[in-house]
């Protein structure tokens, strides 16, 4: 029986081995491949972002790439580069569709700040953006805060958004702006019944998080007044209700 030579035996599986990688990368690389769809998914109709707007943050080479070479870390990077994204979802789906996914923040309110520009507040007090008024003009007003989100004021001013807006209130009121004075501290307006509007002057002392039964209770008195101005109509200006005193409401001169 005749012998095969080790060498070339050696030179065939080489070969083949060769042969096996090139038709991988031209498979790999095969117009097949191309990257020619970029599909942004789960858009809320109020998105801040639309479709085209995302595509054109991503910026992805159609017909340009496979793939499997594409980049998805630099995609992602480029999407998070704007200051409504707050994650992305990124998934392949060949043969040559790229599926994006954004995942916005949520602003809770608008930081008014000394120089009087407006920037978005999400609810763990991250700052971003700029005032746009096709994206969420309405949100409730924080003034006379300091937009260092480590300061006392500015985080009891969120725990008292949510707190005060997670609450079934009888009047179906809405915060308007919350303001801090050094004087006179918390300040919340309000607008409730048909275009009424009123301030409750809160104090220095709001004790949201210290102690959250005692301000519970609390809002509820609130709410309890609130709903005796809506339904006897009182023509109320402030509200006084600081949380060591009783609450006290004060009405427009000559009512």
């Amino acid at each position: 029986m005749r012998r095969t030579n080790p060498a070339f035996t050696l030179i065939l599986s080489g070969l083949a081995t060769i042969g096996l990688i090139a038709g991988l990368y031209a498979a790999l690389h095969s117009p097949l491949f191309m990257v020619r769809v970029v599909e942004v998914v789960d858009q809320a109709e109020d998105a801040p972002l639309d479709a085209k707007e995302v595509s054109a943050l991503a910026a992805v080479p159609l017909a340009e790439v496979s793939l499997f070479d594409l980049s998805l870390a630099s995609i992602e990077k480029r999407l998070l580069g704007h200051p409504w994204v707050e994650g992305v979802i990124l998934t392949k789906r060949f043969p040559q569709t790229l599926s994006v996914q954004v995942i916005y923040r949520n602003p809770v309110a608008l930081l008014q700040d000394p120089h009087g520009t407006l920037q978005y507040v999400d609810e763990d007090g991250v700052l971003f953006g700029v005032l746009n008024l096709n994206a969420r003009p309405d949100l409730p007003l924080l003034s006379g805060f300091s937009a260092d989100p480590r300061a006392d004021s500015f985080k009891s001013a969120l725990d008292l958004l949510k707190s005060w807006s997670g609450r079934l209130w009888k009047t179906s009121n809405q915060i308007s702006q919350i303001t801090y004075d050094e004087e006179e501290g918390f300040q919340v307006w309000t607008t409730f019944a048909p275009a009424h509007r009123v301030v409750v002057i809160l104090g220095q002392d709001i004790d949201v998080q210290t102690d959250p039964s005692k301000w519970t209770e609390h809002l509820a008195r609130i709410d309890a007044v609130l709903g005796q101005v809506a339904t006897r109509s009182i023509p109320a200006r402030q509200i006084y209700a600081d949380t060591h005193k009783k609450i006290v409401v004060r009405t427009v001169r000559g009512s």
